[in-house]
C-alpha cells in the first residue's frame, strides 16, 4: 500500500452542489486548509437592472491547498458534494495536483478582481509561442508570465496557466514589460507563408532595432516586443531558400542582420549572404546594399 504523501500540494477539487464554489472555498479556509476559485465578471439582470457580480470562471472547479490526507480529510466530511479530480496522465489512482509555482503565479495575476481578465481552456491558446516576461511596476509588479498577442485581442496580454486546467490573460501596459533573460529559446514557427512580406518586415524591424532604438532605449518595452516580433519572423523564413540570387539575397541580408541582433547563427548567416552577393551583377544596387550593411556590421569584404 502506498504511504499518503506529507507534502503539502494544491489539489484540484470537483463540486457537484450547484453554484457553491465560493462556499466551499470559504468552509475550507475556516477548515485550515488554503483554497482558491478562479473568479471572473459577469452581467446578469436582475428586475430588469443590470449589476456586475463574480462568479467562478469554471463552474465547479476550486484548488485546496494541504497534503492529501488533510484534504481528503476535508472531501470526505464536507457537507458539500466534492471529489478530488484524477490525473488524466496516469493509469493509477492519482489525484490531480497543481505546481506550487505555477499556482502561485497564476493567483498573484488573477486575484485582482477588477482587472479584465479571460479565461481559456489550455487548447485555446498556443503558449509555446509567447516570451517569458516580467512585470515592472503597476498592479502586477514582478509577477512572471508569457506576453503574447491573442486571436481577437487588439493588444499584448500577460497570460498565465494552471496547466492542463485553466489558462488566464489580462491586457498589458507595453511599458510595464520586461523580458526575461533565457538561455535557450526554442521558437515554433511554421515556414512563411508570405514570403515576401515577411522579408519586408524582418528587414525592416532589424534595421530599427540595430540603428534606430539605441542606448538607454533598448532595455525598454518597445525594443523587446519588437525583438520577439523579430525572432518569430527569423524562425518562418530561415527554412526558406531564393531561387534567383535576387530573392536569395533579399532573403540572406535580413537574416544576417537578425542574426547580428540575437547573436545567433551569424558566421553561417554570414556565409549564405556573400555568396548570394557573389552570384548578383556588380552594378546591382542590392549588391551595393548588402555589401554597405556587411561593412556597416564590421565584416571586412
Amino acid at each position: 500500500m502506498d504511504q499518503v504523501s506529507d507534502i503539502q500540494q494544491w489539489y484540484s477539487i470537483g463540486c457537484l452542489s450547484s453554484l457553491k464554489e465560493l462556499k466551499v472555498r470559504d468552509d475550507a479556509r475556516n477548515y485550515g486548509l488554503e483554497a482558491f476559485v478562479p473568479l471572473k465578471y459577469q452581467i446578469r439582470t436582475s428586475l430588469k437592472q443590470k449589476q456586475r457580480i463574480l462568479v467562478p470562471a469554471i463552474s465547479g472547479l476550486l484548488f485546496v491547498k494541504g497534503t492529501e490526507e488533510e484534504v481528503k480529510a476535508y472531501v470526505d466530511r464536507s457537507h458539500f458534494q466534492l471529489y478530488m479530480r484524477k490525473s488524466t496522465f496516469s493509469n493509477k489512482e492519482d489525484y490531480l495536483t497543481v505546481p506550487c509555482k505555477a499556482m502561485e503565479a497564476f493567483i498573484a495575476v488573477t486575484e485582482n478582481n477588477e482587472q479584465h481578465i479571460t479565461y481559456y481552456r489550455p487548447d485555446e491558446i498556443k503558449l509555446q509561442a509567447g516570451d517569458q516576461i516580467r512585470v515592472k511596476g503597476g498592479i502586477y509588479d514582478g509577477k512572471e508570465g508569457i506576453i503574447m498577442r491573442i486571436k481577437g485581442k487588439r493588444n499584448k496580454q500577460l497570460v498565465v496557466q494552471i496547466p492542463g486546467l485553466l489558462v488566464a490573460a489580462v491586457e498589458m501596459a507595453p511599458e510595464l514589460i520586461e523580458l526575461k533573460a533565457q538561455q535557450q529559446e526554442i521558437i515554433d514557427e511554421k515556414p512563411s507563408k508570405n514570403i515576401d512580406t515577411d522579408k519586408k518586415f524582418l528587414y525592416d524591424t532589424a534595421h530599427r532595432l540595430l540603428f534606430d532604438i539605441t542606448g538607454p532605449y533598448k532595455e525598454s518595452a518597445e525594443y523587446f516586443l519588437l525583438l520577439s516580433e523579430l525572432k518569430r519572423c527569423r524562425a518562418r523564413l530561415l527554412p526558406i531558400k531564393g531561387f534567383t540570387p535576387a530573392t536569395e539575397a533579399e532573403l540572406a541580408l535580413p537574416l544576417y542582420m537578425a542574426a547580428v541582433i540575437i547573436n545567433e547563427d551569424i558566421e553561417p548567416c554570414q556565409k549564405r549572404l556573400i555568396k548570394a552577393m557573389a552570384r548578383l551583377k556588380d552594378c546591382s544596387k542590392l549588391k551595393a546594399r548588402c555589401e554597405e550593411m556587411l561593412r556597416t556590421l564590421n565584416f571586412e569584404l
